[in-house]
């Protein structure tokens, strides 16, 4: 019974001091509103806590590649004030040239890297004919699209790690020695394995197998050799020369080469310190045409990449490993395991599984464009259709005799294999035609690219045409013209001051775009003749050409006229889009920081990220460091402040002399000397700062104000009544001095923030996104030097602004605050 009563004494107690806060508060309050600063700093803080607690919801919203405050990274051109403002005269010739040069070198992809070497050379002699003054790099941009959009070349560098690899593991194996010519090549024949070769065969069976090639180097080495050998017998030297020089019938060559090159084979391990090359045209096409290695060879290294895709797949998904484990490719999983870093730890398997994914999803949406649909989860299937998709790519432009016999080869090895290869080819073979119909009506002749070393500058030249026709219409009869035309004769770099783009653009001006031009937006009108020419010429050395014959019918019923309206907002909006997607493929940049506009509200740094979202984003952890360092800073100063006044005596000295050093102390060039002995971040620093105010001038008020609760009647009371001093310190005093801490809290936080930005802005602060950083960014690009503090306002205002106002409202929170703990301040 008597405790029930002691629960109903305490439930009652509780409820009393609950309606004594609601009474204080709903009072307090009152007063409170009646301070416009207060007020005004109240909602100031609200309006931060919101914008910094919208900021995860925002970054989930928007795209990271682009926005995210760190390495969000914006280069995208979004609107034609982009090309005609913030585009250097670099960027807007190379807008205006690359579009129809990544085009151009589609033109001349299947005629080998020879054709492709004479292009680069007509590039380098029309920089004479087309610029003015000597100008070096004037066309480096279209030499560098050659090399970037040669699809063979690339592809054959990723296939060439995966030969190599396979090679070094013995999965591929094959002998060095592919003609009689190789006995002479130190590389892949030495003087010994030649000593050996002489004991096995007759000098006359070698000189009958090198007759052929008598005028090679390789050749002239094995002379040497021979003579090496026989330096006793000059008679014999003379006797292997002359036959050597001695011509013979076609059949007893070959018989020759056969023998001598059976054991020559038989003397090389196979693949011992020898490598497979593909990285060029003709190295593959030795491959293919000598038989080095087999087509199940070439298949195994064109899908080992994506079996360590598909495993890490298959790590979160078993079945995807089953069925590779029971493909005909299970002999490649156990290599491409060894390749895969620890799946096991969450912050690898994650990043890993994300780009497999997307790897493999590609893949399946390019091979759908190609005709082919297969998903990577039938899992031998993908495998060897991607297999055909890649070897179509290497191997465009071998030559068509060679490329048809790898094909042979293919339709024998798997019709899945074979049919991704014809679809893929055939692709090719339809973006080929549709470069070579642009460049055929730029340059007034079908025979392209034949023509090209004919025609010679003329072909560069007119690569220009189609954008400077698409800008002349789109801009024609407004001052965005002019901009690009004065931004071009301006240009500071000779190299870019393109006079002929220029009278192109005046030339053009609110004239219809030309035909080329509709090549450049997927509109154009493939030429059916020069199509079905490379069709025609590829099935001539086919030993079956049913597929061929079936996919070519198909693609020449798809190829309707087409038809496009232009208008110059139409005209506007494709010219954006091409120079949009050259810039996020990184052929051209926007010269950031960018001013406020309607896809960045507050502008951009100087690298391109979003200013609103940098402000966003760092703006709960400005509140974090404010609120907890101010906590820290409180709950010292009042503990000891109280103690301080309520035992003195020594206690009092000690803490008071503390107090006194610590309000002497220079903290910021404290914080910063200590930043070079440890690493700061924001935990870190409001430990410090709390540490730095508790023990500092907060101390010596909360001490004055408990002086004057300990004299109070009912202290003593508690005191008589046998209270100890913790309860008395606890219960009486510190409730009491806590309404003046709390307004001393408010004050700490201004400190803290500004502390912060003060360390951020020298970069002492280890925070992912801070307003001193971001302030500490523009400082160190130069932007707020003598000149520019006005002309860039928009990159420090927002961080600058934020810190001052974020300050000032609590400042003024404080001041309000004040009027309610300090009766004298209150209005009568």
């Amino acid at each position: 019974m008597a405790q029930t009563k002691n629960t109903e004494l305490k439930e009652s107690i509780l409820k009393i001091k609950f309606k004594l806060f609601i009474k204080n508060f709903k009072k307090n309050w009152a007063l409170f509103r009646e301070s416009k600063m207060g007020m005004f700093g109240l909602w100031v803080i609200i309006a931060f806590g919101i914008f910094g607690a919208l900021s995860p919801v925002v970054l989930n919203i928007l795209d990271p590649n682009i926005y995210d405050p760190v390495t969000g990274l914006d280069s995208r051109i979004l609107s034609s004030k982009y090309i005609t403002d913030y585009l250097s005269t670099q960027n807007l010739v190379k807008g205006i040239e690359i579009p129809t040069a990544q085009i151009w070198v589609y033109s001349f992809m299947d005629k080998g890297e020879a054709f492709k070497e004479s292009m680069e050379n007509l590039v380098r002699n029309s920089q004479y004919e087309i610029m003015t003054t000597y100008a070096p790099d004037a066309l480096r941009h279209l030499l560098d699209t050659i090399a970037d959009s040669y699809i063979p070349a690339k592809e054959r560098m990723y296939f060439q790690n995966s030969i190599s690899e396979l090679v070094e593991k013995g999965i591929i194996k094959f002998s060095a020695i592919v003609s009689v010519k190789d006995i002479g090549n130190r590389e892949k024949f030495s003087f010994q394995n030649f000593s050996e070769l002489l004991q096995k065969i007759d000098y006359t069976t070698l000189a009958v197998a090198l007759s052929p090639y008598k005028d090679s180097d390789e050749v002239s080495r094995v002379i040497l050799w021979f003579r090496s050998l026989n330096r006793d017998r000059p008679e014999v030297i003379d006797d292997f020369n002359a036959k050597l020089s001695t011509e013979y019938p076609q059949e007893q060559i070959e018989e020759a080469e056969n023998k001598v090159l059976e054991v020559a084979r038989s003397l090389v391990s196979e693949s011992t310190g020898q490598q497979l090359f593909v990285s060029s045209d003709s190295q593959f096409s030795e491959i293919v045409n000598n038989e080095i290695v087999g087509v199940s060879d070439l298949v195994n290294a064109a899908v080992f990449p994506l079996i360590q895709e598909l495993l890490v797949v298959g790590y979160e998904d078993k079945e995807i490993t089953e069925k590779l484990n029971a493909s005909r490719f299970k002999h490649l999983v156990d290599i491409a395991k060894g390749k895969l870093s620890d799946l096991s730890r969450k912050e690898i398997l994650e990043p890993a599984l994300k780009k497999a994914k997307a790897t493999l999803t590609t893949i399946e949406e390019e091979m759908k464009e190609a005709g082919v649909e297969v998903s990577y989860k039938d899992v031998e299937k993908f495998l060897e259709a991607y297999a055909g998709f890649e070897l179509a790519k290497v191997s465009v432009d071998i030559g068509p005799e060679t490329r048809a016999k790898l094909e042979n080869g293919i339709r024998k090895y798997s019709e899945e294999t074979h049919k991704s290869y014809v679809y893929e080819l055939n692709k090719i073979f339809k973006d080929i035609a549709m470069a070579r119909s642009m460049m055929a009506l730029l340059l007034n002749d079908t025979n392209v690219p034949e023509s090209y070393e004919t025609l010679g500058s003329q072909v560069v030249k007119v690569l220009s045409d189609p954008v400077t026709s698409l800008m002349g219409y789109a801009f024609g009869g407004t001052n965005k013209l002019q901009k690009v035309i004065s931004n071009i004769e301006n240009s500071q770099l000779d190299d870019f001051k393109r006079l002929d783009i220029v009278e192109k653009l005046k030339n053009y001006e609110n004239k219809e775009p030309i035909e080329a031009v509709n090549f450049l937006i997927g509109q154009g009108d493939i030429n059916e003749e020069i199509y079905l020419r490379m069709i025609e010429e590829h099935k001539m050395h086919l030993e079956d050409t049913t597929l061929w014959d079936k996919i070519s019918s198909e693609t020449v019923a798809k190829m309707q006229p087409k038809k496009v309206e232009w208008d110059k907002k139409f005209a506007e909006t494709k010219l954006v889009e091409l120079f949009n997607r050259l810039s996020i493929t990184n052929k051209i940049g926007v010269a950031h920081p960018l001013p406020p506009n309607r896809w960045h509200w507050l502008g951009t740094d100087p690298v391109g990220r979003d200013i609103l979202v940098q402000l966003m984003v760092s703006t709960p952890s400005e509140f974090v460091l404010g609120v907890l360092a101010a906590l820290i800073t409180v709950v010292i100063g009042t503990i000891i402040g109280t103690a301080a006044a309520y035992y003195g005596g020594v206690v009092d000295v000690i803490f008071m002399r503390i107090a006194d050093l610590m309000m002497l102390f220079p903290s910021t060039a404290f914080l910063i000397v200590l930043s070079g002995f440890m690493t700061m971040n924001l935990f870190k620093l409001a430990v410090i700062l709390g540490l730095l105010g508790g023990f500092g001038g907060i101390t010596l008020v909360l001490k004055a104000q408990a002086l004057t609760i300990k004299v109070k009647p009912y202290i003593d009371a508690a005191r008589v009544s046998g209270g100890s001093h913790g309860y008395i310190i606890f219960n009486h005093i510190i409730p009491n001095v806590m309404p003046l801490s709390f307004l001393y809290m408010m004050f700490n936080v201004t400190g803290a923030v500004f502390s912060e930005a003060v360390l951020s802005f020298f970069g002492l602060m280890k925070v992912r996104m801070s307003w001193g950083l971001m302030i500490n960014t523009v400082w160190s690009s130069g932007y707020l030097g003598s000149g520019n503090i006005g002309a860039y306002w928009w990159m420090w205002v927002p961080a600058g602004g934020a810190i001052t106002l974020l300050c000032s409202a609590f400042y003024f929170l404080g001041r309000g605050l004040e009027e309610i703990v300090n009766p004298r301040l209150r209005k009568r």
